[in-house]
């Protein structure tokens, strides 16, 4: 199941405060063994992408591994929110890359396979966004984004506005949806979520 595309990069969006769950939910152990940031880059390294992590937590760099392809990008802009981190990529990505592939830290259910079929998915329109959707809500943090000039316009007017809504960006630009099983897209964003999760 290894990939390997030119002009198209993957992003672990892991720069948050974490302020609902207490503590940095990248760090939090996995289930599979690691720890959360470390459980993504293993599953984007079995699909041979470049990978980064987005971070202001200096306590992230030990976890990275550079023999694996993987580097750190401090964001510019901490805890402003993943729209103003993407805006971050955009901006230093576009002469480099075509495509990003966004991962959130607080999905701790994504798989090498699900990455897999998204990727598939958005190989039949590479024109437009692919965002997951659960069949109930969309959850546009774990999507495919061409980085164009069309998307990009869209999302810096949203932000010199003082509007910060992924979902807003998203419903301005081309897209289409994975649709996936709802446990597989799980967030886990608070103390209580954690909770329940391990049950």
């Amino acid at each position: 199941m290894e990939l390997k595309y030119k002009k198209f990069k993957a992003f672990i969006l892991a720069g948050g405060k974490s302020s609902r769950m207490g503590h940095d939910k990248a760090l939090l152990k996995h289930h599979e063994g690691g720890n959360w940031l470390t459980h993504k880059i293993k599953i984007l390294n079995a699909l041979n992408l470049e990978t980064f992590v987005v971070t202001n937590h200096f306590s992230h760099f030990k976890e990275v591994d550079k023999k694996n392809n993987v580097e750190i990008i401090l964001d510019s802009q901490p805890f402003d929110g993943p729209l103003a981190c993407i805006e971050q990529i955009f901006s230093s990505f576009k002469k480099s890359t075509n495509n990003i592939l966004i991962i959130p830290i607080d999905m701790p259910n994504l798989n090498t396979k699900l990455i897999f079929l998204l990727i598939k998915a958005w190989e039949e329109n590479k024109n437009y966004a692919v965002v997951s959707h659960d069949g109930i809500f969309a959850q546009p943090l774990f999507g495919i984004y061409p980085i164009n000039e069309e998307n990009h316009f869209k999302l810096k007017n949203m932000l010199s506005h003082g509007k910060k809504n992924f979902l807003g960006w998203v419903d301005q630009i081309p897209h289409e949806y994975f649709y996936a099983n709802k446990r597989n897209l799980i967030n886990i964003n608070s103390r209580k979520d954690f909770i329940s999760y391990g049950k």
